[in-house]
């Protein structure tokens, strides 16, 4: 519908060619935007919004979920895959908080989001009415921006700041609350322009600095990470490292950043890195870090990489400033965009007699050597059933992950190969994976999705599998079932051994849950089966399915068992 079209309304307020209600004001500005899908659970507090929306339903898809956590996951999901922010509507009180969790994940994700909630009525703010939050106390500390509504009229311009404020800078997610009588309001339409975000590129002479500092090094390390990445910002990056012959890693799940089967790759820092990577970050005299930002898991909370090194020079390229420092100082930073840096990287003329020749194949051969599946006896690794998966799986699979043990099988024995194929968020949230997979799905529809869930992690939001099932989702669901919480296991026993608190799980039978909502499902005690269930399934249905693969708890981790925790506590 284009901004000269009236709104054709049979709702409250009676309209004009020339005038909208705040509703209206709300869905056009964000179409205009560039939002043509969002994420909600109904409410009557924003009645005037899905009124709006449902005069447009031929050029907006609304994506009714069953509750606020899975909502504002899927929004989060979606403006993670696709750079543009996504859009959870939901109501005030306790459908707000409720929303809260994806808010916190896009924060921590660097994602762009707008969440929209139906506030309560101008008049009656601060007089305990129903359901009232105050929004900016609740979300200050997560959002980039919260605002709200007081005056229809100024919608337009609230719409606006709200899109620009996520996407500039370092992305991130804004709150705008709406008062119920508000979106009711006739106000005169305005003209709504696009919202750009401006590309920040290196200077040249960053660049030939760079150059000197990597011909100088003996022990250059590259680490890749953050967000703005795409294909052709991989490529690029891909081919500089070739070119020069250096070691690249990822930060914390950020393993689609870089071809598995590239040259360079030496590993990523996430649970378990392999232990080569980690003694190359200690002693490399050179670290290249791009987009990303370093955390307690990339520093070995904080015991490596931190402290300041006059052995060693810091590069570090990112979008935005107050990065630079957050955790080690850069001797030389760079305020640029990961695609425009890793293209002027890519075009850096080859220095001839590099010091650091051959180290990246050495470190290579002991990362593929480090990541093949840990033989556990006669107990069954979960990681061969991710490695068989993943050879029948198609190359451009899409993957999700929550939080729990079961990630750290995921995250070690995957193969990516592409740029955008890991939906898997930093702060590692528990019941992400399931409503991540459905907003990839529905965005991806030519792609296999496949959320990998443990049974704790799954049971934080089924329910969006009902999403799944109606749309016919092209998504498989794949569970590992130890009945227990995992993680927290492992570090109860980390720290008290045959400590077991709270961590013990009553789980229903999930084959006949998934079964009831329309999934084709099976269950496997071995892990290498998954590949051929997956296959079988498959060809049964183009739909979502369901693989329940049960566990053994003392496998707890790709690398050790509950009892070898036990072991090397009594030495």
């Amino acid at each position: 519908m284009s901004n000269s079209t009236p709104f054709v309304s049979d709702g409250p307020v009676a309209q004009s060619k020339v005038t909208q209600t705040g509703g209206q004001a709300i869905v056009q500005g964000l179409i205009a935007k560039g939002v043509k899908r969002g994420f909600c659970v109904p409410g009557e507090s924003y009645s005037g919004i899905l009124h709006a929306l449902d005069q447009v339903k031929d050029e907006f898809d609304l994506v009714v979920c069953r509750h606020e956590g899975g909502a504002s996951y899927m929004a989060q999901a979606y403006g993670r895959m696709t750079g543009k922010p996504g859009l959870c509507m939901v109501t005030r009180g306790p459908g707000a908080c409720n929303a809260l969790i994806g808010v916190s994940t896009a924060a921590q994700e660097s994602t762009p989001m707008i969440l929209i909630i139906g506030h309560v009525t101008t008049s009656t703010a601060g007089r305990f009415p129903f359901q009232e939050i105050d929004p900016q106390a609740v979300y200050g500390s997560v959002a980039k921006w919260v605002g709200v509504v007081e005056r229809a009229e100024d919608i337009p311009h609230m719409i606006g700041r709200a899109m620009s404020i996520s996407i500039s800078g370092r992305p991130g997610p804004v709150v705008l609350a709406v008062p119920d009588n508000v979106q009711f309001s006739e106000i005169r339409k305005s003209r709504i322009l696009p919202t750009r975000r401006p590309e920040m590129a290196p200077a040249i002479a960053s660049m030939n600095k760079i150059a000197v500092l990597l011909s100088e090094s003996k022990k250059p390390l590259v680490l890749l990470g953050g967000v703005g990445w795409d294909q052709a910002a991989c490529d690029d990056l891909a081919a500089f490292a070739a070119a020069w012959d250096l070691p690249v890693s990822t930060t914390f799940r950020r393993n689609d950043l870089i071809d598995f089967s590239h040259p360079c790759y030496i590993g990523s820092f996430n649970p378990g890195p392999h232990p080569e990577l980690v003694t190359r970050a200690r002693d490399c005299d050179l670290l290249l870090l791009i987009g990303g930002r370093l955390s307690e898991l990339e520093t070995g909370r904080y015991e490596h990489l931190c402290a300041p090194d006059e052995a060693r020079t810091v590069i570090h390229a990112a979008a935005l400033s107050d990065e630079f420092g957050e955790t080690l100082q850069p001797d030389l930073a760079v305020v640029s965009d990961v695609a425009p840096f890793s293209a002027a990287l890519s075009e850096l003329p080859v220095a001839t007699g590099l010091a650091f020749a051959g180290q990246r194949e050495v470190l290579r051969s002991s990362f593929l050597a480090y990541n093949r599946p840990v033989d556990f006896g006669d107990r069954m690794n979960p990681g061969n059933g991710v490695e068989a998966l993943q050879h029948v799986l198609p190359e451009n699979t899409i993957i999700c992950a929550g939080a729990g043990n079961y990630t750290h099988f995921v995250l070690r024995h995957h193969k990516f190969k592409a740029q955008g194929t890991l939906l898997a968020p930093l702060s590692a949230p528990m019941g992400y994976s399931v409503p991540a997979a459905i907003a990839a799905a529905m965005e991806n529809p030519q792609q296999e999705v496949v959320a990998y869930v443990g049974d704790g992690c799954f049971l934080m939001n089924p329910q969006e599998l009902v999403v799944a099932v109606k749309r016919n989702l092209k998504l498989t669901v794949v569970m590992f079932n130890n009945g227990i919480y995992g993680s927290i296991k492992m570090h109860q026993e980390m720290a008290v051994s045959g400590m077991n608190v709270a961590v013990m799980l009553d789980n229903p039978d999930f084959q006949a849950m998934t079964q009831s909502m329309g999934l084709k499902t099976r269950q496997l005690t071995q892990a290498e089966a998954i590949a051929s269930a997956y296959q079988a399934l498959r060809k049964e249905t183009q739909g979502p399915i369901f693989i329940e693969l049960i566990t053994d708890p003392d496998v707890i981790n790709p690398q050790f068992t509950l009892a070898q925790i036990r072991e090397n506590k009594r030495k």
